[in-house]
Protein backbone atom coordinates (compact mmCIF):
# COMPACT_ATOMS: atom_id res chain seq x y z
CA UNK A 1 0.00 0.00 0.00
CA UNK A 2 2.58 2.66 0.86
CA UNK A 3 4.53 1.25 -2.66
CA UNK A 4 1.42 2.21 -3.85
CA UNK A 5 0.76 5.85 -2.58
CA UNK A 6 4.31 6.62 -3.38
CA UNK A 7 3.98 5.50 -7.18
CA UNK A 8 1.13 8.09 -6.93
CA UNK A 9 2.86 11.02 -5.47
CA UNK A 10 5.95 10.36 -8.31
CA UNK A 11 3.18 10.30 -10.87
CA UNK A 12 1.22 13.31 -9.94
CA UNK A 13 4.38 15.19 -9.20
CA UNK A 14 5.44 14.88 -12.72
CA UNK A 15 2.47 16.29 -14.20
CA UNK A 16 2.50 19.14 -11.66
CA UNK A 17 6.17 20.13 -13.11
CA UNK A 18 5.48 19.87 -16.65
CA UNK A 19 3.81 22.86 -16.77
CA UNK A 20 6.43 25.00 -14.67
CA UNK A 21 9.17 23.40 -17.04
CA UNK A 22 7.37 24.69 -20.12
CA UNK A 23 6.90 28.17 -18.47
CA UNK A 24 10.40 28.51 -17.68
CA UNK A 25 11.13 27.68 -21.07
CA UNK A 26 9.10 29.65 -22.50
CA UNK A 27 10.84 32.85 -20.75
CA UNK A 28 14.11 31.80 -20.48
CA UNK A 29 15.06 34.89 -22.65
CA UNK A 30 14.11 37.21 -19.69
CA UNK A 31 17.24 38.26 -18.11
CA UNK A 32 17.14 40.96 -15.07
CA UNK A 33 18.74 44.29 -15.72
CA UNK A 34 21.33 45.62 -14.12
CA UNK A 35 22.26 49.53 -12.94
CA UNK A 36 24.04 50.15 -16.47
CA UNK A 37 26.22 52.90 -16.26
CA UNK A 38 27.39 51.31 -12.98
CA UNK A 39 29.47 48.77 -15.39
CA UNK A 40 30.89 51.43 -17.20
CA UNK A 41 34.69 52.77 -16.54
CA UNK A 42 35.60 56.42 -15.25
CA UNK A 43 37.54 56.19 -19.11
CA UNK A 44 34.44 54.79 -20.51
CA UNK A 45 32.19 57.90 -19.47
CA UNK A 46 34.14 60.22 -19.99
CA UNK A 47 34.45 59.25 -23.52
CA UNK A 48 30.62 58.78 -24.22
CA UNK A 49 30.68 62.33 -22.88
CA UNK A 50 33.35 64.50 -24.63
CA UNK A 51 33.98 62.37 -27.75
CA UNK A 52 30.62 60.91 -28.78
CA UNK A 53 29.33 63.93 -27.78
CA UNK A 54 26.79 62.10 -24.96
CA UNK A 55 24.91 64.20 -22.59
CA UNK A 56 24.41 62.67 -19.07
CA UNK A 57 21.03 61.90 -19.28
CA UNK A 58 21.52 60.17 -22.46
CA UNK A 59 24.29 57.89 -21.13
CA UNK A 60 22.40 56.77 -18.06
CA UNK A 61 19.42 55.87 -21.10
CA UNK A 62 21.22 53.78 -23.38
CA UNK A 63 21.49 50.40 -23.12
CA UNK A 64 25.25 49.03 -21.93
CA UNK A 65 25.76 47.23 -25.31
CA UNK A 66 24.84 50.64 -27.78
CA UNK A 67 27.27 52.80 -25.33
CA UNK A 68 30.12 49.94 -25.85
CA UNK A 69 29.59 49.56 -29.50
CA UNK A 70 29.40 53.95 -29.17
CA UNK A 71 33.02 53.52 -27.79
CA UNK A 72 34.42 50.97 -30.37
CA UNK A 73 32.76 52.25 -33.50
CA UNK A 74 34.30 56.00 -32.58
CA UNK A 75 30.98 57.55 -33.16
CA UNK A 76 30.37 60.91 -33.01
CA UNK A 77 26.21 62.56 -32.31
CA UNK A 78 25.09 64.45 -35.52
CA UNK A 79 21.60 64.52 -33.82
CA UNK A 80 19.04 63.72 -31.47
CA UNK A 81 16.11 64.80 -29.39
CA UNK A 82 13.08 63.60 -27.70
CA UNK A 83 8.88 63.76 -27.21
CA UNK A 84 8.29 64.40 -23.63
CA UNK A 85 5.58 65.36 -21.74
CA UNK A 86 3.99 67.58 -24.31
CA UNK A 87 6.76 69.49 -25.82
CA UNK A 88 9.80 68.64 -27.47
CA UNK A 89 13.67 69.13 -26.95
CA UNK A 90 16.72 69.32 -29.62
CA UNK A 91 19.91 68.19 -27.72
CA UNK A 92 22.24 68.48 -30.01
CA UNK A 93 22.94 70.45 -33.32
CA UNK A 94 22.67 70.31 -36.37
CA UNK A 95 19.56 68.84 -36.23
CA UNK A 96 15.63 70.01 -36.50
CA UNK A 97 12.46 67.64 -35.48
CA UNK A 98 8.78 67.60 -36.05
CA UNK A 99 6.43 65.65 -34.12
CA UNK A 100 3.04 63.74 -35.08
CA UNK A 101 1.05 61.33 -34.04
CA UNK A 102 -1.75 60.48 -31.37
CA UNK A 103 0.05 58.85 -28.42
CA UNK A 104 0.47 62.05 -26.02
CA UNK A 105 4.12 62.46 -25.26
CA UNK A 106 3.22 62.27 -21.40
CA UNK A 107 2.41 58.81 -22.03
CA UNK A 108 5.33 57.68 -24.24
CA UNK A 109 9.18 58.96 -24.59
CA UNK A 110 9.94 58.98 -28.12
CA UNK A 111 13.96 59.49 -28.64
CA UNK A 112 16.11 59.33 -31.64
CA UNK A 113 19.94 59.75 -32.53
CA UNK A 114 21.85 59.88 -35.51
CA UNK A 115 26.20 59.04 -35.37
CA UNK A 116 28.59 58.71 -37.58
CA UNK A 117 30.80 56.12 -36.68
CA UNK A 118 34.07 54.41 -38.30
CA UNK A 119 33.41 53.00 -41.72
CA UNK A 120 34.75 49.42 -42.61
CA UNK A 121 33.92 49.85 -45.88
CA UNK A 122 36.56 51.86 -48.42
CA UNK A 123 34.56 54.65 -50.35
CA UNK A 124 31.71 55.23 -48.11
CA UNK A 125 30.69 56.66 -44.87
CA UNK A 126 29.20 54.73 -41.73
CA UNK A 127 25.96 55.59 -40.13
CA UNK A 128 24.11 54.39 -36.67
CA UNK A 129 20.40 55.39 -36.47
CA UNK A 130 19.05 54.91 -33.08
CA UNK A 131 15.34 55.01 -31.41
CA UNK A 132 14.24 54.05 -28.47
CA UNK A 133 10.86 54.28 -26.28
CA UNK A 134 9.53 54.41 -22.88
CA UNK A 135 6.28 54.26 -21.58
CA UNK A 136 5.71 56.23 -19.03
CA UNK A 137 2.05 55.03 -18.10
CA UNK A 138 0.70 51.84 -18.63
CA UNK A 139 -0.85 51.27 -21.61
CA UNK A 140 -4.60 49.53 -22.05
CA UNK A 141 -3.63 47.28 -24.80
CA UNK A 142 -0.51 44.75 -24.43
CA UNK A 143 -0.24 43.57 -27.68
CA UNK A 144 2.70 43.94 -30.27
CA UNK A 145 3.51 47.30 -30.98
CA UNK A 146 6.28 47.98 -34.01
CA UNK A 147 8.93 50.73 -34.33
CA UNK A 148 10.44 51.89 -37.54
CA UNK A 149 13.12 53.88 -38.87
CA UNK A 150 12.65 55.48 -42.08
CA UNK A 151 14.75 57.30 -44.48
CA UNK A 152 13.84 58.55 -48.52
CA UNK A 153 15.97 56.21 -50.88
CA UNK A 154 16.49 59.10 -52.85
CA UNK A 155 19.25 59.85 -50.58
CA UNK A 156 20.70 56.76 -51.11
CA UNK A 157 21.55 55.35 -47.79
CA UNK A 158 21.62 51.63 -47.82
CA UNK A 159 21.63 48.80 -45.47
CA UNK A 160 24.36 46.19 -44.79
CA UNK A 161 23.25 42.12 -46.19
CA UNK A 162 24.89 39.29 -45.99
CA UNK A 163 23.06 36.04 -47.59
CA UNK A 164 19.88 38.15 -48.22
CA UNK A 165 19.26 39.39 -44.96
CA UNK A 166 20.00 42.71 -43.20
CA UNK A 167 22.46 42.43 -40.98
CA UNK A 168 24.18 44.82 -38.44
CA UNK A 169 20.71 45.54 -36.90
CA UNK A 170 19.14 45.12 -32.96
CA UNK A 171 16.20 45.42 -31.22
CA UNK A 172 15.32 45.02 -27.63
CA UNK A 173 12.58 44.95 -25.08
CA UNK A 174 12.42 45.55 -21.08
CA UNK A 175 9.19 45.67 -18.98
CA UNK A 176 9.05 46.37 -15.66
CA UNK A 177 6.26 45.34 -12.54
CA UNK A 178 7.34 47.49 -9.92
CA UNK A 179 6.60 51.17 -11.87
CA UNK A 180 10.59 51.39 -13.26
CA UNK A 181 12.30 50.34 -10.33
CA UNK A 182 14.00 47.44 -11.69
CA UNK A 183 13.64 46.21 -15.78
CA UNK A 184 13.51 42.97 -17.35
CA UNK A 185 15.26 42.72 -20.06
CA UNK A 186 13.97 40.30 -23.35
CA UNK A 187 16.63 38.83 -25.58
CA UNK A 188 18.06 41.19 -28.14
CA UNK A 189 16.86 40.82 -31.68
CA UNK A 190 19.63 40.92 -34.39
CA UNK A 191 17.02 40.49 -37.67
CA UNK A 192 14.78 43.54 -38.13
CA UNK A 193 11.09 42.69 -38.66
CA UNK A 194 10.55 44.29 -42.20
CA UNK A 195 12.94 46.01 -43.81
CA UNK A 196 12.91 47.86 -47.13
CA UNK A 197 16.17 48.65 -49.36
CA UNK A 198 17.55 51.99 -49.21
CA UNK A 199 14.44 53.14 -46.90
CA UNK A 200 14.58 51.95 -43.24
CA UNK A 201 13.59 49.21 -40.77
CA UNK A 202 10.99 48.20 -38.65
CA UNK A 203 11.32 45.65 -35.07
CA UNK A 204 8.43 44.54 -33.17
CA UNK A 205 7.95 44.37 -29.63
CA UNK A 206 5.54 41.79 -27.90
CA UNK A 207 4.18 43.81 -25.09
CA UNK A 208 3.79 41.85 -21.68
CA UNK A 209 -0.02 42.70 -20.37
CA UNK A 210 -1.10 43.81 -17.96
CA UNK A 211 -0.33 47.57 -15.47
CA UNK A 212 3.51 47.15 -16.58
CA UNK A 213 5.68 49.86 -17.66
CA UNK A 214 7.49 49.05 -21.07
CA UNK A 215 11.43 50.08 -22.62
CA UNK A 216 13.07 49.83 -25.53
CA UNK A 217 14.74 50.32 -28.56
CA UNK A 218 16.01 50.03 -32.27
CA UNK A 219 19.21 50.41 -33.93
CA UNK A 220 20.30 50.15 -37.06
CA UNK A 221 23.91 50.92 -39.20
CA UNK A 222 23.52 51.79 -42.89
CA UNK A 223 26.11 53.11 -45.39
CA UNK A 224 26.36 56.36 -47.43
CA UNK A 225 29.05 56.35 -50.39
CA UNK A 226 30.82 59.13 -49.96
CA UNK A 227 30.56 60.41 -54.08
CA UNK A 228 26.54 60.73 -52.41
CA UNK A 229 27.51 62.78 -49.38
CA UNK A 230 27.27 66.53 -49.09
CA UNK A 231 23.05 67.07 -48.19
CA UNK A 232 20.83 66.63 -45.79
CA UNK A 233 17.90 64.49 -45.31
CA UNK A 234 15.04 63.71 -42.41
CA UNK A 235 15.46 60.13 -40.62
CA UNK A 236 11.83 59.49 -39.12
CA UNK A 237 11.58 57.18 -36.22
CA UNK A 238 7.69 56.20 -35.27
CA UNK A 239 6.16 53.83 -33.32
CA UNK A 240 2.89 52.30 -33.38
CA UNK A 241 0.71 50.80 -30.62
CA UNK A 242 -2.02 48.39 -31.53
CA UNK A 243 -5.42 48.46 -29.93
CA UNK A 244 -7.35 45.25 -31.13
CA UNK A 245 -5.46 42.12 -31.67
CA UNK A 246 -3.99 41.38 -35.60
CA UNK A 247 -0.35 42.71 -37.09
CA UNK A 248 0.75 46.36 -37.35
CA UNK A 249 1.13 46.58 -41.44
CA UNK A 250 4.38 48.68 -42.54
CA UNK A 251 4.33 50.60 -45.47
CA UNK A 252 7.00 52.87 -47.94
CA UNK A 253 6.41 56.39 -48.37
CA UNK A 254 8.01 59.42 -49.42
CA UNK A 255 9.99 59.50 -46.15
CA UNK A 256 10.80 56.19 -45.80
CA UNK A 257 9.37 53.13 -44.74
CA UNK A 258 6.85 53.43 -42.00
CA UNK A 259 3.51 52.44 -39.93
CA UNK A 260 0.66 52.02 -42.21
CA UNK A 261 -2.35 54.49 -40.71
CA UNK A 262 -5.17 52.56 -39.43
CA UNK A 263 -7.97 53.34 -37.02
CA UNK A 264 -6.98 50.25 -34.46
CA UNK A 265 -3.67 52.03 -34.18
CA UNK A 266 -2.35 54.85 -32.06
CA UNK A 267 0.90 56.41 -33.28
CA UNK A 268 3.55 58.81 -32.50
CA UNK A 269 6.22 60.33 -34.73
CA UNK A 270 9.72 62.04 -34.50
CA UNK A 271 11.99 63.60 -37.27
CA UNK A 272 15.46 64.19 -37.05
CA UNK A 273 17.46 66.19 -39.91
CA UNK A 274 20.61 64.96 -40.67
CA UNK A 275 23.46 67.04 -42.41
CA UNK A 276 26.03 64.46 -44.16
Amino acid sequence: MKKRTLYLIAFLGMFLLIPFTANAAENNDDVQEEVLVSKLTQNEIDYLRNNVGLTESEIEDFPIEVLLQLIDNKAKKEASGFNIEDHYELSSSPGAIATFGTIKKSTLKLGATAFKVSSDKSGAYKYYFYGNFEWLKPPVWGLVDKMTIGFPSANRFYLPTSKGKVTQHAHKYNYSYNRGTTWVGKAIKTTPTNFENNSGVAGSFDLVPGEILHKGYIGQYVYLNKKNAGDSMNIKFEYGHKKVVGTISIGVYPTGLGISPATNLDTQAYALTLNY
